[in-house]
Parts: C-alpha cells; sequence; structure tokens
C-alpha cells in the first residue's frame, strides 16, 4: 500500500493545470514573444481538457498559442521540463497537440522564425468589410488610442479563414461556447480593430467581435440575435463592448425590416451591458421623461422602444425599472415602498407560475408527493428569494446608473 501511494504522489507532479499552462498572447512587435507581461491565459479550458481542468504527463508544461496581432496568424509550440515516460513505463501521456489541434485551424506554424516572417506581413493586414463607427479611448500609456468597428461579409477575400483563428478564443474565454457555421448567409459579422503606429506606418489590431444571426420572422421581417461576442482580454474594461452594441444596435435600428434584436442565451454580464446601452438609447425618448415614470410602465414606452430603437417590451420594462429608480428618492419612505412593488410585481412572474403548477399538482398527485413539491414552494421561502432577487436588481441599476453619470 505505502508503494501505491508513493506511486500516485510521484504521477501526481506531472499534473498541470491547463489554464496556467496555456498562454496567450497577440503579438505586434517582434519582442512581444518573449515579453511575459504581454500574455494571457484562459478563463476556462474544459471544453478542450475536460471538465478537471488538468493536462497529465508533463512537468513545466507551457502550450503556446502565439497571434498576430492583426490578421491572428497562429505560433503554436508546446514546451515541458520533463515528460512521465522518461521515469515511467507503460504510462502514456495526455495528447496535448492533438486536442489543440482539433480547435485551431489549419495554416499555424510551429517555428518561431516563421512566425516572425508572418509579423513582418502584418502591414498588409487591413480590416474586413464595411466601416461602421470610429471612437477613440484616451490611455495613461499610449494617450489617445483610435478604434473602428466593422461589419463583414463572408464574401470578403481571407474572411473565413480569419474567422476560423478569431473564434478559437471563443473556446477559452465563453464557459459554453461553440463554432458556427460561418458559410450560412443570414449570418452577420461585427468586427472591433485599434489603429497604431509601427516604423511610421498605421497597421491594425484585432480587439473583439459579434456574430448575429437574422431569424425570420412572418410575414416580413427578421429578428437579429446576438449568438456570440467577446471582447479580447487586453483590451477588456476598456468600453469597447459598449460601443460594438451600440454601433450593432444603431446598425439595425436603420433597417425596415427589423422587428426587434434579441441574443441567445445572453450571460448576466452581457445583460448588464444591454441594460446600460439601452438606458442610454431610451432616456431620450418622450414616453421615458421623469414625469412620467412614477405613472408605471406604458403602452407608450413599450411602443416607443419598439417603433423607434427596435427594443422588445421585456427589454423597455427594465429599462423602464432603471431610469424609475434614477428618478426615486429612495430615502423618502413611500416612494421607495411604490418602486419596490413595482419591480417585485416583475420578479414575482416565476412564482406566480409555481403557484399555477401546484394548483395542477393538487388534481393529480398522492398527498405524499403533494407535501414534496409544496415544501419546494414554501411561500416564505419565495417571500425571502423575491427579497433577495430585488435586491441584486437594484444594486445591478444602481452601477448602471452610476456608469451613465460618469459618462455625462
Amino acid at each position: 500500500m505505502a508503494a501505491v501511494n508513493t506511486m500516485e504522489k510521484k504521477l501526481a507532479e506531472y499534473k498541470c493545470d491547463t489554464n496556467e499552462a496555456l498562454c496567450l498572447k497577440l503579438v505586434r512587435f517582434p519582442e512581444d514573444v518573449e515579453d511575459g507581461s504581454t500574455t494571457f491565459h484562459p478563463e476556462y479550458s474544459h471544453q478542450i481538457y475536460g471538465d478537471d481542468e488538468v493536462a497529465f504527463g508533463y512537468k513545466g508544461l507551457q502550450i503556446q498559442l502565439f497571434y498576430t496581432a492583426g490578421n491572428l496568424s497562429t505560433l503554436f509550440k508546446v514546451k515541458y521540463s520533463s515528460k512521465v515516460t522518461e521515469v515511467f513505463d507503460c504510462v502514456e501521456p495526455d495528447d496535448i497537440e492533438g486536442k489543440i489541434r482539433e480547435i485551431v485551424p489549419a495554416g499555424f506554424t510551429c517555428n518561431a522564425d516563421d512566425f516572425s516572417s508572418l509579423l513582418e506581413k502584418e502591414a498588409n493586414f487591413k480590416p474586413f468589410g464595411a466601416l461602421l463607427h470610429t471612437y477613440t479611448v484616451q490611455s495613461e500609456e499610449a494617450g489617445e488610442l483610435t478604434y473602428q468597428i466593422h461589419k463583414a461579409e463572408v464574401t470578403c477575400p481571407g474572411f473565413l479563414e480569419y474567422h476560423e483563428r478569431l473564434q478559437t478564443f471563443l473556446m477559452w474565454f465563453i464557459e459554453t461556447a461553440s463554432f458556427i457555421d460561418a458559410d450560412d448567409d443570414r449570418w452577420d459579422f461585427f468586427l472591433v480593430f485599434e489603429k497604431y503606429n509601427k516604423d511610421g506606418e498605421t497597421l491594425y489590431a484585432t480587439v473583439g467581435y459579434m456574430t448575429v444571426y437574422n431569424y425570420y420572422v412572418y410575414p416580413d421581417k427578421t429578428r437579429p440575435r446576438v449568438s456570440q461576442m467577446l471582447i479580447l482580454p487586453p483590451f477588456q474594461g476598456e468600453g469597447h463592448g459598449a460601443q460594438l452594441l451600440e454601433a450593432v444596435h444603431r446598425f439595425y435600428c436603420s433597417l425596415p425590416k427589423v422587428q426587434d434584436i434579441t441574443a441567445e442565451d445572453p450571460s448576466d454580464s452581457y445583460v448588464k451591458l444591454r441594460d446600460f446601452v439601452l438606458v442610454k438609447f431610451c432616456q431620450g425618448l418622450q414616453s421615458f421623461a421623469v414625469d412620467k415614470l412614477h405613472l408605471g410602465f406604458s403602452a407608450d414606452m413599450a411602443k416607443e422602444a419598439q417603433d423607434k430603437l427596435k427594443i422588445n417590451k421585456k427589454h423597455a420594462r427594465r429599462v423602464y425599472e432603471i431610469l424609475r429608480l434614477r428618478a426615486t428618492d429612495m430615502s423618502d419612505e413611500e416612494k421607495a415602498r411604490a418602486y419596490r412593488l413595482e419591480v417585485k410585481k416583475r420578479l414575482f412572474g416565476p412564482y406566480r407560475k409555481n403557484q399555477r403548477e401546484l394548483t395542477k399538482m393538487r388534481k393529480c398527485l398522492r398527498p405524499e408527493e403533494l407535501v414534496s413539491h409544496m415544501d419546494q414552494m414554501d411561500t416564505q421561502t419565495q417571500h425571502e428569494e423575491l427579497e433577495k432577487s430585488y435586491q441584486v436588481v437594484v444594486e445591478d441599476y444602481r452601477r448602471i446608473i452610476e456608469r451613465i453619470a460618469g459618462q455625462a
């Protein structure tokens, strides 16, 4: 038994956290390759290396996926200080390279010199598609930086191959990511690029992107649905997500055939971003004027948001709640109570549904089965959960209000 434990301990030394082992880099200059400060790591690697996010068989494992900043030409290398087969016979290490090759498209290089040659060609890279929007961001280190948002078409020369490289980042930063069939002409692609200077030339670096699928709505409308959105880690926290979502929203608002704009299985962070953008759009609408907010969510609000901004009723309702909070003196007990009841009325929907289900259960379940379901829907618990939900929602709303105030 002692020998077995000793063996297990020794083998455990050959386990590596794949989130730490994976080294990602967006390379602009040759010196970036050896500069550790430009490296970033995945948030997730379970879709490639399993739920434990562990690779077995190596010590000092480093999986390098380096991309040229614009065209995303790829260098793929695997390094390690020792391999389990050097010490133990009949013990197979994980196929690290094989798993990466499953998601990284063909055309990558494993040679650093070849990668340097690809880096020199970055001056030839230009953003794909039509320019939708240009904006600037003030940087403490680099001063004023300029960014562009483009709408790309699959017919743009080289775009499909570029997109295959770009979407590999999804696997590392979106928990349930999957690749799309980019050949379907109902997909729209929106890309963010940074303009930067290198040796007197203007070059472009990939910042992030969004994919949108255009669904048919009877009889003659479409419903664009955001499928994927990612701002690459070196650019996160700088406002690029809001700029991208605003630009995309404006684009679809200009199309008469668009019914409204939705999102597929949105994350909490996306919902908060969308709330921020939609509040900015709606705060200037007549139906959302301050003197009308205390009267409650109205059909006029839903209609104006739909007609002018392609915002559906559910999203318009959240916008109303945020704007009403901003206009409410929460130190006034009566006004605060009125606001709280208004928000809880919407939040109570799922609990009301549970009550209807319980009524149906009473007709078809045996007493002992009914008791177990009634325990799950205990009224007191519902009230406690409703209050928790309300507090979380209001806290999120306050952050959005503060962010908007900071931009005024």
